[in-house]
């Protein structure tokens, strides 16, 4: 996905920015310690589609026995 500064630099305090397919940042603004504004970012990271066959296969094994 393009423009992925921009994205982070326009963000309003809890919003989610989707930064790729599989991740998504959650942005909010925890206020001014000493000098400097401190943010945070909460990751989200969605299953790979490697994680996704593990899964069904072993699913699909157990559940058959």
């Amino acid at each position: 996905m393009k423009n992925r500064k921009a994205k982070m630099l326009i963000a309003k305090p809890g919003q989610r920015i989707r930064i790729s397919n599989r991740l998504v940042i959650y942005y909010r603004y925890l206020g001014f310690r000493g000098c400097s504004s401190i943010r945070f970012y909460g990751v989200w990271r969605s299953r790979s589609a490697a994680q996704n066959r593990w899964k069904n296969h072993c699913y699909l094994r157990t559940k058959g026995e």
